[in-house]
């Protein structure tokens, strides 16, 4: 059925018709040009955000068979004058014409709708409770984290007439906004999980941020919150308190409407929800006090909307952690794994398959592995000719099924290769063989597909790095709303971008840096070979490095003389055509840079050498991130732009010039310009206190408790006995030591780890593979999470702890230890 036809859009916006071929049908709605679309007719709105300009891409998504656009008012239609076939319509607001399309699509149905909101927990809670739901109705929901003015709209336009139930999160960072979300999502009941710090820049206080969130609510018959959290109690009552009813719960409050003790056992925890009239209890693996709260905001919300509690407890035991984003994962025989196992149905399979385009850069095959989906209410014939008319549409090397009733459609699917099995049983006992390909793993949680991504990724100890896509995405938001219009991005990525690898580059090209900087050539090439085709500067180029450079496109800093004659006999040697080089100016930093006295002599070999061309003249400021030293950038930036006007005097040309590093970009904003250069402030960490509290850290190491020991008073711990107990103490074995990147400095109680948010002291050395940690009246086990450092755990108090910096941590992490990647 389609959302609407092209006429109705032009009504809903108002919009300005500037081209119409037809009253097509809209049959999806589209924001990317990369992600492929699945119907005959979908409509591509040209977004305009900070990190990117859907009219960009309109050529693109023509060529890729969209014919019906939403255009800004401000667009150039000139480009479009070739084009006949198309129904373009032209509002003042893309963001806001999709907004009002969807609300119009919104008010057609009616049904349940739960609207989720609050500061932690969102997406948890909505994709547990769509597991809860889903077991009795056919029911939608945001895919992923699509919570944003533009993710909710998306989100809406899922819904369709079979769907009995919905539940949608909705999220802000800012004031006066969550009142057009809750016109798109129209809740009948509203859910709040709870309130922190997350993206309290845009409040004028806690309170302010409740009342904005609570804006969800204002036409809900019913709204559902934890009473321990008091502003949210005292906020909902005093702004809705005479026309809503209230359903709230506590662990301590008898006054609440629902009574929740827990009790810890040694392997779950036990949930006794009282309430007036009824009593009962649940077991549940989860034992952190995040997950119990999560958990417990959905068992309240379906016990009081009549779900059986014996079919809750049922399900309760099948819930699994949830990512809070697909994840990346590194595959035996250099694959790579997408790991998405916990939901299957079409939406987020389609989100999911676009993300795997995004990845492939360096692999020519693709594989996808598919468990049956379940609970749907279309039928089998049907779903599975969806399915792969869906699959047909990705350039998918290889399709294995996984079940009984899409084995049965085998002959839906047309791949080059498609294999099924039964169960997970039969694909492990018959596993093909996966070579330099990326997979997709993605299936119904009842199928347990996580089995499969053991049994195929790459084999590493206890400890990961995750990293937070989203996290660097928000961070590269943040910097680029601070930059002055046109100035340009060069991401600094050496040190396999500061020890996060080597995803994080295809990343940020694909969200619109302009440069990137690695140290050397070979870290240059690795990227290319990864599929990044921006620009690459090389910060130490040496003579034999040029022939590489050239190969690869990469293009040097030249930062003496002595180099440039160098690159000069080797261009007559080889007979280069054209290269281009970045002059780094000495201005007081004194590391490499050509000296002032030295700028004429330069000027006179480049004029003798027209196949080399200047694309950026920079220098770099020795403190930017610090006050005390103001004076003496000051006369950096000087020197640097009386150097660089006069080679471009005497030279005619108008190079890229950049000066200023993540914390200078931000402190001297005068001196961006055509580009700056932005490192470890891409990660959320490193930076001037001041800017830390707008970013955030996208990095977590963690590792595991290998064994747990009881030690008398007296006994020593570890090499060389340094480790010494003053009582009988129970310590735990981690494996982390100074090879993965854990240094000997925090041996002895100079650093610490986190295990169920308390902090724990080393003891004893630090030794190459493992360390020890005093757990002493810590109730902990074999297999407890242990937490080196994560966004609520600084690594860079960390780093003050052994007299370092958050960067010397960062890249001495070993590539043994595993990386994960969170979109």
């Amino acid at each position: 059925m389609p959302l609407a036809y092209f006429n109705n859009l032009v009504a809903i916006t108002n919009g300005q018709v500037v081209i119409q071929a037809a009253n097509s049908p809209i049959t999806e709605l589209t924001i990317d040009s990369r992600n492929k679309t699945i119907t005959q007719f979908p409509l591509f709105f040209a977004i305009v955000g900070i990190n990117h300009n859907g009219h960009d891409y309109i050529e693109e998504a023509y060529e890729k068979g969209i014919r019906q656009f939403v255009v800004e008012s401000s667009y150039n239609l000139s480009i479009l004058e070739k084009f006949r076939d198309l129904n373009i319509l032209q509002v003042i607001h893309t963001v806001e014409a999709l907004q009002q399309f969807m609300v119009f699509y919104r008010s057609k149905y009616r049904l349940p709708v739960l609207g989720i909101t609050g500061s932690n927990g969102k997406t948890i809670v909505k994709e547990w409770m769509h597991a809860f739901l889903s077991s009795k109705y056919k029911t939608v929901s945001n895919p992923s984290s699509y919570n944003s003015q533009v993710g909710v709209p998306l989100a809406v336009s899922l819904l369709q007439p079979s769907h009995q139930y919905a539940v949608f999160e909705a999220g802000i960072t800012t004031a006066d906004t969550m009142a057009k979300l809750a016109l798109l999502i129209q809740p009948t009941h509203g859910l709040f999980t709870n309130i922190g710090p997350a993206h309290s820049q845009g409040f004028r206080d806690i309170t302010q941020k409740i009342e904005e969130k609570a804006q969800l609510f204002a036409h809900c018959s019913t709204i559902y919150y934890c009473k321990d959290h008091q502003l949210i109690d005292e906020t909902l009552l005093r702004l809705y308190g005479t026309q809503t009813t209230f359903v709230n719960w506590s662990f301590y409050n008898p006054k609440a409407d629902y009574l929740v003790v827990r009790e810890i056992l040694a392997t779950k925890t036990k949930l006794q929800i009282i309430a007036s009239d009824t009593d009962n209890t649940f077991l549940t693996s989860f034992q952190d006090n995040a997950s119990i709260e999560n958990i417990t905001h959905c068992l309240v919300y379906l016990l009081h909307n009549g779900f059986d509690p014996g079919q809750l407890q049922r399900s309760l035991l099948q819930l699994k952690s949830i990512p809070m984003r697909i994840t990346l994962k590194a595959g035996m025989h250099r694959c790579q794994i997408i790991d998405d196992t916990y939901t299957h149905e079409l939406a987020s399979l389609r989100i999911a398959l676009d993300f795997m385009q995004q990845q492939h850069y360096s692999y020519s095959k693709q594989t996808v592995i598919l468990s049956d989906i379940v609970q749907s209410s279309t039928p089998d014939q049907e779903l599975y000719k969806e399915l792969a008319l869906l699959l047909a549409k990705y350039a998918i090397h290889r399709f294995i099924g996984i079940g009984p009733i899409i084995s049965q459609y085998a002959t839906l699917f047309s791949m080059p290769q498609s294999i099924f099995f039964g169960t997970v049983e039969d694909f492990m006992q018959n596993k093909p063989f996966f070579q330099d390909e990326v997979i997709l793993v993605k299936g119904a949680r009842t199928f347990r597909l996580e089995r499969i991504v053991r049994a195929i990724e790459k084999k590493c100890h206890g400890t990961v790095l995750e990293i937070s896509m989203r996290s660097i995405r928000n961070n590269l938001s943040y910097f680029r709303a601070q930059l002055a219009h046109r100035t340009k991005i060069m991401a600094i990525v050496k040190a396999s971008a500061y020890g996060n690898d080597s995803e994080i580059p295809a990343a940020l090209q694909r969200h619109g840096v302009d440069y990137f900087g690695v140290a050397y050539v070979d870290e240059g090439i690795y990227l290319r070979n990864k599929g990044i085709t921006l620009p690459i500067m090389v910060m130490n180029p040496t003579y034999d490095s040029f022939d590489a450079m050239v190969d690869y496109q990469l293009e040097p800093e030249i930062y003496s003389l002595e180099l440039l004659d160098e690159l000069s006999a080797f261009i007559a040697e080889r007979a280069v055509q054209k290269i281009n080089i970045h002059l780094k100016i000495e201005t007081g930093m004194y590391r490499l840079g050509i000296e002032e006295g030295a700028i004429d002599q330069l000027l006179w070999q480049l004029k003798e050498l027209p196949n080399i061309h200047v694309a950026s003249i920079f220098s770099h400021l020795v403190g930017a991130e610090s006050k005390e030293h103001d004076d003496y950038s000051l006369l950096q930036a000087k020197k640097f732009i009386k150097i660089a006007q006069y080679i471009e005097r005497h030279l005619a040309i108008k190079p890229l010039k950049h000066l200023v590093n993540t914390n200078g970009l931000l402190r001297f904003p005068q001196f961006q310009f055509d580009m700056v250069r932005l490192g470890i402030g891409l990660y959320g960490v490193g930076v001037d206190k001041t800017i830390q509290s707008h970013l955030f850290p996208a990095s977590t190491l963690k590792t595991i408790i290998s064994q747990v020991k009881q030690v008398q008073k007296g006994e020593t711990i570890g090499y060389n006995r340094k480790g010494i107990t003053t009582q009988d103490t129970t310590i735990a074995t981690i494996p982390i030591g100074y090879a993965d990147g854990f240094s000997r400095l925090f041996g002895c109680g100079k650093g610490s780890v986190v295990i169920h948010d308390r902090y724990c002291p080393t003891i004893g050395t630090i030794c190459m593979d493992m360390a020890m940690i005093d757990v002493t009246g810590i109730k902990v086990k074999r297999g407890d999470e242990v937490i080196i450092f994560s966004a609520e755990h600084s690594i860079d108090e960390l780093a003050e702890r052994i007299g370092t910096i958050s960067y010397e941590l960062l890249t001495q992490i070993s590539q043994r230890v595993k990386r994960m990647y969170y979109t």
